[in-house]
């Protein structure tokens, strides 16, 4: 019995089945992200499923134009043939969900898949995808041609909903705030700020430490403003680089840890913003995924954030339509796990991890890379430069250096939290620092820049150690010290306050460059809890802390479990009699969370 032949679909037919296979796309990468710690895991369920059905619909929208752009051979020159072009839109699609599926499936089973594939295996997969396409397009040969009138209500629904969640968005979410225009810049100096990840004052000689881990920093100390006693706002790096960039407190943006996002005007609101609009060039030079502004949906901010431009023409007009809305960053989301993967598995471009980016010390950018890069932004850039870098040789619970002092050859490179090779990672990045100030006083450019030393939290993720602060001002302005206790929130202030440029009301920081900060200022930090516990009354947060002069509180809101102690070696204390008692700092971080709109029946 011999089959009968296919029968081409007519154009209704095919639109039909191109647009459901986005749909379908959409809905597969959806029910990913929705089911584990995302962007998306802070939205109510109405707001998750307008991002789906706007997700797609503009997919759909892309794939229709494709459609429309293979079909023109055919209806230029009425050839049969030439018909099935139209296949290839809705074939591919199909082929990358059977990659990013199959991917899904086998990296979450068994801990391998196209990130982790080299050599011949990306050729294997590459091949995959070949004979995948292959088999979708005579699937969609065979399947767009049986399709019937239902099929063509299901489209317009889809279409409907998606119109819907469009029009909605646009009327009710934000856009830029900032201007297009930009001021001259030509007078202001370049200002570099190197977060060291883990740094703790406690282990570094500049702040007294008996062994010689920073010297460097211990001369630049004698002609800069030095914090004596300085906290950071959060424990995850996420979260406390945004607290740098933004002056904002982690609740006020809702970001506590990777993969949270700025979302609203908040993407909008930060320093290299304001300072993109004086006229300088903006670098951010991090991690990828966690040290990342594209990541983190900061925008209007930087020029290029890890060695990429963001000057993404598709994006932007996307945005400047849909504003700065969920559905975007999704789109932006999903389309870039498509490209990598592609890219990948065809030899274009290496896909990177973002867990070995950071824990893996022969795969991640090292700091004497990073240090390379500040200095060739520098000897290129044609305006005043602003560079936010991020070094990890002193990331735990494994460390890196470029020597060993304190740590002997025998010391095991995968010991967890080794001090020794802590102290040596300490001694390399003061080296780092050191090379790039005898950079700027060889080219002349010191007494036109400022640099800032500071750190995303202490050692061990501590958010009640003291951390470093150091600001070396062009011609050695404002060297001394402050003893009273300073937040990192408090860099985008001071920073704006030496320029002087106005402070915005959203930042939240108090300038080093007043008088002291008050003795018995309140110092809130949060720390974050694992991703897989995200869940009500308390979603990423697991403690919240404050310090108050030299003492800190702590609740564990996931435990109800209340600690307070003393912090070790701080330098300004307070009157005992003037602290508050327990029961009052307890009773002010429930206070906090109630007015962040948390649910806190559970704590009292």
């Amino acid at each position: 019995m011999t089959t009968p032949p296919t029968t081409a679909p007519d154009w209704r037919a095919l639109f039909n089945f191109t647009v459901m296979s986005a749909y379908f796309y959409s809905f597969m990468e959806w029910i990913f992200f929705v089911t584990k710690p995302s962007s998306l895991s802070l939205l109510t369920f109405f707001e998750k499923l307008k991002v789906l059905f706007i997700t797609g619909g503009v997919i759909a929208l892309i794939l229709v134009a494709g459609l429309v752009v293979f079909w023109l051979p055919f209806w230029m020159t009425k050839k049969q043939k030439l018909k099935y072009l139209g296949f290839i839109p809705s074939a591919f699609i199909l082929s990358i969900t059977t990659l990013i599926l199959f991917d899904n499936f086998t990296y979450t089973v068994f801990k391998f898949g196209v990130i982790s594939a080299e050599g011949i295996f990306r050729a294997v997969y590459a091949l995959g995808f070949i004979l995948a396409f292959r088999q979708m397009t005579r699937f969609t040969k065979r399947t767009a041609s049986t399709l019937k009138k239902s099929a063509s209500i299901l489209t317009i629904g889809l279409l409907t909903l998606s119109t819907a969640g469009i029009i909605a968005t646009y009327f009710s979410n934000s856009f830029s705030a900032s201007s297009d225009s930009t001021n001259s810049a030509t007078h202001l100096p370049n200002i570099i700020i190197i977060g060291g990840d883990g740094l703790s004052a406690n282990y570094m000689s500049m702040y007294g430490y008996d062994q010689e881990t920073t010297p460097f920093l211990e001369e630049l100390a004698r002609t800069s403003l030095v914090v004596e006693n300085a906290f950071p706002n959060a424990s995850s790096t996420t979260a406390s680089t945004t607290s740098a960039l933004t002056g904002k407190e982690p609740l006020e943006v809702n970001v506590l840890r990777y993969p949270d996002i700025l979302s609203g005007n908040d993407s909008f609101e930060h320093l290299p913003g304001i300072l993109q609009q004086q006229g300088y060039q903006t670098v951010e030079i991090g991690v990828h995924y966690y040290v990342d502004a594209q990541k983190l949906n900061l925008l209007d901010g930087f020029d290029v954030v890890n060695n990429r431009s963001l000057n993404l023409p598709i994006l932007d007009a996307l945005r400047k339509f849909l504003g700065n809305s969920p559905s975007v960053y999704f789109i932006q989301t999903v389309t870039e796990r498509a490209d990598e993967r592609l890219l990948h598995i065809f030899f274009v471009q290496e896909m990177q991890n973002p867990l070995d980016s950071v824990n893996n010390q022969k795969s991640r950018m090292n700091d004497e890379q990073r240090t390379q890069q500040i200095i060739a932004a520098l000897d290129n850039a044609e305006r005043p430069l602003f560079v936010f870098a991020h070094f990890m040789d002193t990331h735990g619970p494994e460390f890196s250096s470029q020597f060993r002092v304190f740590s002997s050859a025998s010391n095991n490179d995968d010991n967890k939290w080794d001090t020794d090779r802590y102290k040596d990672a300490l001694l390399s990045f003061d080296s780092h620092i050191k090379e790039i100030y005898e950079y700027l006083e060889e080219s002349g450019k010191l007494d036109n820049t400022i640099l800032i030393i500071y750190t995303d939290h202490g050692y061990g993720y501590a958010v009640n150690h003291r951390v470093p602060i150091i600001i070396h001002f062009p011609e050695n302005a404002h060297a001394g010290t402050r003893l009273n206790n300073v937040e990192v929130l408090d860099i985008p202030v001071t920073l704006l306050d030496y320029l002087d440029i106005s402070t915005p009301e959203w930042m939240t920081g108090i300038s080093m460059l007043s008088d002291e900060p008050p003795a018995d200022r309140e110092i809130i930090s949060i720390v974050a809890g694992s991703p897989s516990k995200v869940a009500p009354p308390f979603y990423q947060i697991k403690k919240v802390q404050i310090v108050i002069c030299h003492k800190w509180y702590e609740l564990n809101v996931q435990e109800n479990d209340w600690k307070s102690g003393l912090i070790s070696r701080h330098t300004s204390k307070c009157d005992a009699d003037s602290l508050p008692t327990d029961d009052q700092v307890r009773q002010r971080i429930l206070d906090y969370l109630d007015e962040y709109g948390f649910d806190i029946s559970s704590l009292q």
